[in-house]
């Protein structure tokens, strides 16, 4: 007699719930897993096999050789934009007829080469593969984009060409590329976010009339050129610890918040322009500037930029100590709905300003009664935060909106001022 075929366990017992679920939910949950990794989940059932390549995203991460790894990206950008969606046919170029992706991310790094003889050739074999798996990706009509290379120490990853039409993309990040091409972004009217890491920028330019945040950290601006960023609707911009040669920013009218953290090595010694970063900025609510006290460019933007008549919050470390104190003076003049100050001052000065060092106290204002709240960060309360003191309460800022927060070896000490004299 033979044998009875035993049931299928159902969820309740303990069975397969994974396979059980929707295939929706099932694609949502491959779009977590490295790609390698999702692939290899065909072999779990016949309603797996081709479940991977109708998943709304591909993470791509460097696995075993590098000869491997390569025709494995081949390979699956051919299968993945070959598959039919929406009534699209096959096609055998994976970047003819591609599939709709919400999000692709590549993150590989230097590869290691059989051939180090001929290391340079090899690399540029390389670069000129990855690009291609770049455009690929974007032409699937990706909407997220993430294309990281990790260079250890090394040169960045070459990328050709930024100028592509992308319909779909919304946002893109760069970490560990170099590019010599403009970044024209015209032609991308979805893209509103980009983010760029560590990367090499030797372009004139960087515009778009419909970006509305970047960030831009660890990069380096060649030294050749100065390049202009024109993006007339950004919202939010984050310049932070870069160097080379500082940029120069046009208008933004509609910018609400922006973060500008100066590296030491930014060289602004040739600078035939006016303002550089100052006037683009003016229109911000919300505005942190860092840098070296030895750092130039902000204090001589400060001969010929605008007044900054939307600014609500302000943030200043360490580059405003420098020439008398005069950049907080323009700030408090030049800032007329200031609600919020906030100093950072990141060493001790032990002596005191001289009599003859002493900054001018700026007169009383309108704008006093707009400023509710000053806060001062410093190791201790040295010469520099007296005279800092002596500007606020001149400026008519109540002690009691002061507060002090030194930072020492033994801890932080909060305080507020309850009166203050300037003789």
């Amino acid at each position: 007699m033979a044998a009875k075929e035993a049931p299928p366990q159902s969820t309740a017992s303990g069975g397969d719930r994974i396979s059980a679920l929707p295939d929706g939910v099932r694609e949502l949950v491959l779009s977590f897993l490295p790609a390698h990794e999702a692939v290899r989940t065909a072999v779990v059932a016949r309603s797996w096999r081709d479940l991977w390549m109708r998943s709304p995203a591909l993470r791509i991460t460097r696995w075993g050789s590098t000869e491997k790894f390569n025709q494995f990206v081949e390979c699956l950008l051919r299968l993945h934009c070959s598959a039919p969606v929406s009534g699209r046919h096959p096609s055998s170029d994976p970047c003819a007829a591609p599939a709709l992706l919400d999000s692709c991310h590549f993150e590989f790094d230097t590869p290691d080469f059989v051939d180090e003889e001929n290391m340079v050739e090899n690399m540029a074999i390389y670069e000129k593969q990855t690009n291609y798996w770049f455009k690929c990706a974007v032409r699937c009509q990706v909407r997220v984009l993430q294309y990281c290379f990790s260079c250890n120490g090394g040169d960045p990853l070459e990328l050709l060409d930024l100028n592509l039409v992308w319909g779909h993309l919304t946002k893109l990040e760069l970490a560990g590329v170099s590019t010599g091409s403009n970044i024209n972004l015209s032609c991308c009217p979805a893209l509103h976010d980009l983010k760029m890491e560590d990367c090499y920028l030797d372009v004139w330019e960087i515009q778009s009339p419909y970006l509305q945040h970047l960030r831009i950290a660890n990069c380096r601006f060649i030294l050749l050129n100065r390049t202009l960023i024109h993006l007339p609707n950004l919202i939010s911009l984050e310049l932070t610890e870069c160097s080379g040669r500082a940029p120069f920013l046009d208008s933004m009218p509609s910018l609400a918040a922006a973060i500008v953290t100066f590296d030491s090595d930014y060289w602004d010694d040739s600078c035939s322009l006016d303002c550089l970063l100052l006037n683009g900025l003016s229109e911000a609510t919300k505005l942190e500037l860092s840098a070296y006290p030895e750092t130039v460019v902000l204090r001589r933007d400060l001969k010929f930029a605008h007044t900054f008549s939307k600014l609500k919050t302000l943030v200043l470390a360490d580059w405003f100590v420098a020439d008398d104190l005069s950049a907080l003076i323009w700030f408090l003049h030049h800032s007329p709905i200031l609600e919020k100050l906030t100093l950072h001052i990141s060493k001790v000065h032990e002596n005191a300003m001289t009599a003859e060092q002493s900054c001018k106290l700026p007169e009383p204002s309108v704008a006093s009664s707009h400023l509710k709240i000053v806060e001062i960060k410093c190791h201790q309360v040295d010469g520099i935060v007296i005279e800092i003191l002596k500007i606020l309460t001149a400026r008519g800022v109540p002690a009691e909106q002061i507060n002090i927060k030194c930072s020492t070896g033994s801890g932080c000490v909060n305080f507020k001022c309850t009166g203050f004299s300037t003789k």
